[in-house]
């Protein structure tokens, strides 16, 4: 049972990116702007909080693959031409859509990383 809740963030945050790509596909001038939020931080967030045996090293990977899926998946929308929404702070046609996503994973990998951190620091150690 403990192998399955490990795999719960993993598939929380592919959902997420394929949900994502979907979303962009039918709609390219519409921003989804913290899809790579969501998809940077779910797994260490899920697996964080689910209790599924997570280290501080296992959560900063998490943290780390989780932003490498939602860098991963910016490259291949932007490369489709799905990114062609506006950002926070541009609305041009040249607006850096890649540099927003990648600023936003990398927000949702921290908060995914001390949602983790934190939820273990609150429970009981075993041992």
């Amino acid at each position: 049972m403990s192998e399955i809740r490990r795999l719960g963030g993993l598939l929380a945050a592919l959902g997420l990116a394929v949900v994502w790509a979907f979303l962009a596909a039918r709609s390219p001038g519409v921003t989804y702007h913290f899809a790579p939020m969501l998809i940077a931080g779910a797994w260490v967030a899920v697996d964080g909080l689910s209790e599924a045996g997570s280290t501080p090293r296992r959560a900063v990977n998490q943290a780390l693959t989780g932003f490498g899926l939602a860098i991963v998946t910016t490259v291949i929308l932007s490369a489709k031409g799905d990114l062609d929404g506006p950002v926070f702070w541009d609305e041009s046609e040249n607006a850096p859509v890649i540099f927003e996503n990648v600023l936003l994973a990398l927000i949702g990998a921290l908060i995914g990383l001390a949602v983790a951190v934190r939820h273990a620091a609150k429970s009981p150690s075993v041992g």
